[in-house]
C-alpha cells in the first residue's frame, strides 16, 4: 500500500459513523430542551449547545481535513451537503412558525418575527440576537421564536471560514496546521473569557471569534486521530474507559451544577467542552458503549429536528400564555416537539439528504428555497407586521412602543449632562429628572407639569442606573456598566448642585434591583429571593447609602427634592394580557395551555407582593421620612385601591410593558403632583 494510499485509509478511519457521537448528541439535546421546558435540576442545560459545537467541530474538521489532504475537497460538494443537512428541517420549522406567527403575534411582534426570520435565512442570527437582546438569559429572549438558530449562524459561519483556511494551510506541514488552528483556538478562548468577565457578555455568548474554540477544539482532536496510526486502538481499555467517565463528570458538572448567574461562556465553558472532547477521544470508553445504546443513538439521529423545533413551539407557549407556562406543560410540549422532529427526521431530512440530484442544480433549487423562505419574512418586514389583521392589537402596540421610541435617555459612554438629548438651553427655573428607564416614562407627563408651572424640563436619564451616590448596579458582572453608571451619576449631581435655575430634582428608578456594588468595592453582593438574611441586610445598607448620599447632597444645595416611589408590578404582563384578549387564536391557545387564563375585564388586578418589592417600596418611605423637606411622590397610591391596581382605563394601556408606564399612564400616576 502506498503512502498516499495509507494516509487516505487512516483518514477514512477517522470519520467513520460512530454511534456514540449521536448518543453524545442525545445528551446535548435533551439538556437543552430539559432546560427550556422549565425542569429546575437542570440548571446548565444550555452547555449542551457547546456539546454540538465540539461535535460539529469534530465531524466537520475530519470530513474536511480528509478530503483537502486527499486533494479531493470541492467547495459546491462541501455546501451540498451542508445545504441538505441544514436546510430542509429548518425550512418545515420556518413554515410553521410563519404559520403560528401569522395567528398569534400582533403586528409589532410580528415584525420583530420577521427581522429575526430574515436573520435566520442568512446565517446572520447570533448576529442579531447580539444586537437586539439584553442577552441570551434575559427574560424578553424567551419570546424569540427563532432564538435556537443564533447557535447555527455561528456553525453557518464557521462552515465559511473553515474550509477557506484549511485550503491556505494545506501546503504546510501538518504539524505546523495543528499548531496554527491551536494558536487560533487559544486566540478564541481567550476573547471568550475576557468578553465575559471584563468587557461584552453578549458578545462573548453569541459571536463566532468568541465560540470558534469550542469547534475548534473538535476539529484539532480530528486532526490529531487523522495523523495517528490505528486511531481506534491506540488507547488502552482502561485510559478509555477513565476518559470516558472523566469526560461524562465534567458535562454532568455543567448540566446539573452550572446556573444562569455564572457568567457564561468564560471559564465555565471548559467543563462541557472538555467532556465532549474526552468522550470523543475515548472512543470505546465505558460511557462510549452505553451512549451508542440504540435508544439513545436514535435520540441523537432526530437531534438537529428535535432542537429546531422544541424552541419556537415553547416559544409561542409562553407567547400566548401571559403569565408563562408550567413545568408540566414545558414537558408535555417537549414531548410534542420530539414527535415533530421523528416525522421531520423521516420525511423531511433523510429523503433530502439520499438526494441524488446533481450539485449545480440542487444548489440551484436550495437558492430559490432560501429566496422563497425570505419572502413572507419580508412581506411582514415591510408592512410592519400587517397591520390589517387586527387594528386593535396594531392600537396596543403603539402605546407599547412609546418608550422604544424616546430618545430623551443618555446612550452609550457617559456625556457631559449639559449635552443630554433632552436638555434644553436658556435661563429661568428648571427641574431636573433623574434615574433610569423609570425616570424616563414619566418625562412626557412631567414636561407637561412643568410647562404649566413655568419651568423647564431638564432630563438626565440613563437606562439601569439608579440616581446613588457610589452606589451602582451590577449587570451580569459588567465593570464597564457599573463604571459608566458611578460617572454619570456623579458628573449629573456636580452639574445639578452647581446650576442655581435648577430649583426642583425629581428622582426616580426602579427601587428594587438584586445587585448592587459599591465604588472601590471589588465585590458583587446578590439578594435573591433564597439569599441569606445578611446579604440582603448588606444590599439594604449599600441601597440607603446611596440614596442617602444623594439626597444629602441635594439638600445642601438646596433643591426642592421629589422621590418618587416605584410602580406596582404584577404577575403577568399588562399589555400581553390586553393583546390576548384581542387577538382570538391567541385567547383560545391560552385556554389549552392554561386551565384559568388571566382575564381582568376592568383593567384592575392584584399586584405582586414579593417581599422584596415591599421592603424596597418600605425603605424609600422611611428615607423620604427621614428628610423632611423631601416630597414623597406616591405611585402605587395613584394606581392601586383595595380591589388591586390598575393596568387599563377602558381601551387605554396605562403599562407599556410589565414594569414601565405608557405617557397615558404616568399623566393618570402624576394627575396629583403639584411643584412649588
Amino acid at each position: 500500500m502506498s503512502a498516499h494510499q495509507s494516509d487516505a485509509y487512516s483518514l477514512h478511519r477517522a470519520i467513520k459513523y460512530r454511534p456514540d457521537i449521536d448518543g453524545l448528541r442525545a445528551i446535548a439535546v435533551t439538556s437543552v430542551v430539559a432546560y427550556h421546558a422549565g425542569f429546575s435540576w437542570i440548571k446548565g442545560g444550555f452547555v449542551g449547545v457547546d456539546i454540538f459545537f465540539v461535535i460539529s467541530g469534530y465531524l466537520i474538521g475530519s470530513l474536511v481535513y480528509k478530503e483537502i489532504r486527499g486533494r479531493s475537497f470541492r467547495i459546491a460538494k462541501f455546501y451540498e451537503r451542508r445545504a441538505k443537512r441544514i436546510l430542509p428541517a429548518l425550512s418545515g420549522v420556518l413554515v410553521f412558525s410563519y404559520i403560528a406567527a401569522f395567528l398569534l403575534l400582533s403586528p409589532l411582534e410580528m415584525r420583530r418575527f420577521s427581522e429575526t426570520a430574515l436573520a435566520t435565512i442568512t446565517s446572520s442570527s447570533n448576529i442579531y440576537f447580539w444586537l437586539h437582546t439584553g442577552g441570551y438569559f434575559s427574560p424578553d429572549t424567551a419570546l424569540s421564536p427563532l432564538l435556537m438558530t443564533w447557535s447555527l449562524g455561528v456553525e453557518e459561519q464557521f462552515y465559511i471560514l473553515f474550509p477557506i483556511l484549511m485550503l491556505i494551510l494545506c501546503k504546510a506541514p501538518r504539524r505546523l496546521q495543528f499548531l496554527a488552528i491551536g494558536f487560533l483556538a487559544t486566540l478564541s478562548l481567550a476573547a471568550c473569557i475576557w468578553g465575559t468577565l471584563h468587557s461584552n457578555p453578549g458578545v462573548a455568548f453569541y459571536m463566532l471569534h468568541t465560540r470558534a474554540w469550542e469547534l475548534a477544539a473538535g476539529v484539532l482532536l480530528a486532526m490529531f486521530e487523522a495523523n495517528r496510526p490505528h486511531a481506534a486502538s491506540s488507547l488502552p481499555p482502561f485510559a478509555a474507559h477513565a476518559l470516558s467517565v472523566l469526560g461524562l463528570a465534567l458535562m454532568s458538572l455543567a448540566i446539573f451544577a452550572l446556573d444562569d448567574k455564572i457568567p457564561f461562556p468564560g471559564y465555565a465553558a471548559l467543563l462541557p467542552v472538555s467532556g465532549a472532547v474526552l468522550i470523543i477521544a475515548a472512543q470505546k470508553g465505558a460511557v462510549n458503549r452505553l451512549l451508542s445504546w440504540r435508544p439513545v443513538v436514535f435520540v441523537g439521529l432526530v437531534s438537529y429536528s428535535w432542537y429546531l423545533w422544541h424552541w419556537p413551539m415553547l416559544s409561542f407557549a409562553r407567547i400566548t400564555s401571559v403569565a408563562g407556562i408550567s413545568v408540566r406543560v414545558g414537558a408535555l410540549i417537549g414531548l410534542l416537539s420530539f414527535g415533530c422532529a421523528v416525522i421531520s427526521y423521516k420525511f423531511v431530512e433523510q429523503p433530502f439528504r439520499k438526494s441524488k440530484t446533481a450539485t449545480p442544480r440542487l444548489l440551484l433549487r436550495y437558492g430559490a428555497l432560501i429566496l422563497a423562505l425570505m419572502l413572507p419574512a419580508t412581506i411582514f418586514r415591510l408592512t410592519n407586521g400587517l397591520p390589517q389583521r387586527n387594528r386593535a392589537a396594531q392600537r396596543l402596540d403603539i402605546a407599547s412602543q412609546s418608550l422604544n421610541l424616546d430618545n430623551c435617555m443618555v446612550g452609550g459612554p457617559t456625556i457631559p449632562p449639559q449635552k443630554a438629548p433632552c436638555n434644553p438651553g436658556g435661563q429661568g427655573r428648571a427641574v431636573a429628572l433623574i434615574g433610569d428607564s423609570h425616570a424616563d416614562m414619566l418625562a412626557p407627563a412631567l414636561r407637561t407639569i412643568t410647562q404649566r408651572s413655568g419651568y423647564r424640563l431638564l432630563e438626565l436619564t440613563k437606562s439601569n442606573c439608579p440616581p446613588l451616590d457610589g452606589v451602582a448596579p451590577l449587570r451580569s458582572n459588567d465593570r464597564a456598566l457599573e463604571n459608566v453608571c458611578l460617572q454619570f451619576n456623579h458628573e449629573v449631581l456636580n452639574y445639578i448642585n452647581g446650576d442655581p435655575n435648577i430649583e426642583v430634582v425629581v428622582l426616580a428608578w426602579s427601587w428594587y434591583h438584586g445587585n448592587f456594588h459599591e465604588a472601590n468595592d471589588q465585590s458583587s453582593l446578590t439578594a435573591a429571593r433564597d439569599s441569606r438574611s445578611d446579604s440582603i441586610a448588606r444590599i439594604n445598607e449599600l441601597y440607603e447609602r446611596g440614596l442617602e448620599g444623594e439626597l444629602g447632597q441635594l439638600e445642601q444645595a438646596g433643591k426642592s427634592i421629589y422621590l418618587v416611589q416605584d410602580i406596582p408590578r404584577f404577575l403577568f404582563d399588562p399589555p400581553r394580557l390586553m393583546l390576548a384578549e384581542v387577538i382570538r387564536p391567541r385567547y383560545a391557545l391560552a385556554g389549552i395551555l392554561t386551565r384559568h387564563p388571566m382575564r381582568y375585564p376592568a383593567g384592575v388586578a392584584p399586584s405582586a407582593t414579593a417581599p422584596e418589592f415591599q421592603e424596597a417600596g418600605a425603605l424609600v418611605s422611611r428615607i423620604a421620612a427621614a428628610h423632611p423637606k423631601v416630597h414623597l411622590v406616591d405611585l402605587p397610591g395613584a394606581l392601586c385601591s383595595v380591589d388591586g391596581c390598575r393596568f387599563s382605563e377602558g381601551d387605554e394601556m396605562l403599562f407599556m410593558d410589565s414594569n414601565h408606564l405608557t405617557p397615558f399612564g404616568a399623566q393618570i400616576a402624576l394627575a396629583g403632583l403639584h411643584l412649588p
